[in-house]
C-alpha cells in the first residue's frame, strides 16, 4: 500500500498564494517548510507519485539524523509531515502545466482541479533514473535487489556479488562505491569502448575484485525462492551468445533524465538537459522562478544535497517575495 494511501482528502484548491513549490521529494519538502516557516502562503504540489526517488528505495543509511538508517518512504513521510506543520498545504496533485509572467506578473499553475496564481515558484520536480526496461525491474527496484545509487545502497549489498550497467562516469563511480562493500562486481557495457574519462576507467580496471564485460547487455533478471534477485542473462552484442551471471545486486547507471517538462520552453536547460540556473539559490532568468534539486543538479543527486537545495531556493524566494511586497 501506498504511503498516501491514507492522507485526508485534498483541500480546496486556492485561488491564489504567495509561493507554490513543484516537487514532493526531498527539494519540494524542504523549500515548502522553510516558505511556511518565513509565513509565506505556501502550496507545494508533491504530484500524484509523491515522495522523489526515495519512495523506490530501501534503507537510506547516509542522511543525517538517522544513525541505524531509515527507509525511504519513511523519510519522505516525515519530511511532508514536518512541512504541513509548518504551516505549507501540500496536495497529492500534479501541476499540469505553468502560465509563466515574463513581466514579474503573477504566474498561473494549471492543476487538474483548477488554477492558481501564485508570486513565486519553485520547481524542484526531480529527475529520474534511466531504467533497462526489463520485466520485474519495477518491482526488484524496491529492495529486491535492483538499485540506482551505489552511494546510497552499496552498505546493503556486503560480501555479496553485483553487476553495474553502463559505460560512463556514473557506471565507474558505481563500481568505485560498490568495491569497499562488494565481494565482486561485474561492470557490463553494451558497446566494446567506454565512455568514461580515462582516469576513472583506468582505477576500475586496476582493481583486483571486478570483472569488465564489454559488447554484452542484460537480456532478462533472474529471480530466487524469495523474490529477490538472483542472477542475469547476458547476451553477447557480437555472437548472441546468452550466459548466466549468478548476483545478487545489480546498479543501472545508464544516466538519469531531469524532469523538465514543465519548463514549458521558457526556462533555458544546461547542455546536460538540467533545467539552468543564473545565480545562487536556483534563480533564473524569470522573476519569481527558482529551481532546485535533482532538475538542476546533474553532478550530486543526493537526498540531502537536493534537500540543501530546496533551503536555498527559499532562502531567495522569500527574499524576492519580500521586495515584491515592499
Amino acid at each position: 500500500m501506498s504511503i498516501w494511501a491514507n492522507v485526508a482528502p485534498p483541500p480546496e484548491l486556492p485561488d491564489a498564494v504567495d509561493a507554490v513549490v513543484v516537487g514532493g521529494g526531498p527539494a519540494g519538502c524542504t523549500a515548502g517548510l522553510y516558505l511556511a516557516r518565513a509565513c509565506a502562503d505556501t502550496l507545494v504540489l508533491a504530484g500524484t507519485a509523491p515522495g522523489g526517488q526515495l519512495v523506490d528505495t530501501g534503507a537510506v543509511e547516509n542522511y543525517p539524523g538517522f544513525p541505524d538508517g531509515i527507509d525511504g518512504p519513511d523519510l519522505m513521510a516525515r519530511m511532508r509531515e514536518q512541512t504541513e506543520r509548518a504551516g505549507a498545504r501540500v496536495l497529492t496533485e500534479d501541476a499540469e502545466a505553468i502560465r509563466y509572467a515574463t513581466d514579474g506578473g503573477p504566474h498561473e499553475i494549471v492543476t487538474a482541479r483548477g488554477t492558481v496564481r501564485t508570486r513565486a515558484v519553485v520547481l524542484a520536480t526531480g529527475s529520474e533514473p534511466r531504467r533497462l526496461g526489463l520485466p520485474g525491474e519495477q518491482e526488484l527496484g524496491a529492495g529486491g535487489g535492483v538499485a540506482y545509487c551505489a552511494v546510497c545502497e552499496a552498505p546493503l549489498f556486503k560480501g555479496r556479488d553485483v553487476a553495474v550497467v553502463g559505460g560512463g562516469d556514473s557506471a565507474m563511480e558505481e563500481v568505485l562505491a560498490l568495491t569497499g562493500h562488494a565481494r565482486r562486481v561485474h561492470l557490463v557495457h553494451r558497446g566494446d569502448r567506454f565512455r568514461a574519462t580515462p582516469v576513472l576507467l583506468e582505477r576500475v580496471r586496476a582493481l583486483t575484485d571486478v570483472s569488465v564485460r564489454t559488447a554484452h547487455v542484460v537480456r532478462e533478471l533472474r529471480r530466487g525462492p524469495d523474490g529477490r534477485l538472483s542472477g542475469l542473462t547476458l547476451e553477447n552484442t557480437a555472437t548472441g551468445d546468452t550466459a548466466p551471471l549468478a548476483v545478487q545486486g545489480l546498479f543501472v547507471a545508464i544516466g538519469h533524465t531531469p524532469r523538465t517538462r514543465l519548463a514549458g520552453g521558457v526556462l533555458p536547460l544546461a547542455p546536460t538537459g538540467h533545467l539552468h540556473t543564473t545565480g545562487p539559490g536556483g534563480t533564473t532568468g524569470l522573476p519569481g522562478v527558482f529551481v532546485a534539486g535533482d532538475v538542476t543538479d546533474a553532478r550530486y543527486r543526493q537526498a540531502v544535497t537536493a534537500a540543501a537545495a530546496g533551503c536555498a531556493a527559499a532562502l531567495e524566494t522569500t527574499r524576492y517575495l519580500e521586495g515584491v511586497h515592499a
